[in-house]
């Protein structure tokens, strides 16, 4: 198994939340990440603004990094709290990244959802806890 396989990577869209909310919405999520049996989750590097703007990369703000770790297959249990957080709102998007396949959250049914999170989690199989 690659690193890429171990790292995921989340972007977070809120709609028309300011850069504040989705920064606390994303610090709360890691929180919540950080309560599962992950090796780590952390924020990506964050460069400098754009020219001509002030403040910060908004992008950074609403990213995460979350190393799953080989101990558990934690994968499933990060999917499931990311869906349930995007479920509380129509203007939540999330993007999962594993090696360069993303899945993307959001404005499908039930179903259509679960097929494409199944799908998507089978091209990712994580070991069994030994």
């Amino acid at each position: 198994m690659s690193a890429d396989s171990d790292r995921l990577v989340l972007e977070f869209d809120v709609g028309d939340s300011s850069s504040r909310q989705l920064e606390e919405m994303t610090s709360a999520i890691r929180h919540q990440l950080l309560e599962l049996d992950v090796a780590s989750v952390e924020r990506p590097p964050r460069g400098p603004a754009p020219d001509g703007t002030r403040g910060i990369d908004v992008g950074a703000i609403g990213s995460l990094i979350v190393e799953l770790g080989k101990a558990t297959p934690v994968l499933g249990q990060v999917v499931d709290l990311i869906r349930a957080w995007a479920a509380r709102s129509p203007d939540r998007t999330v993007k999962l990244t594993i090696g360069g396949d993303t899945l993307e959250i959001a404005g499908l049914s039930e179903l259509d959802q679960h097929i494409v999170i199944r799908d998507w989690m089978a091209r990712h199989p994580r070991p069994t806890a030994s």
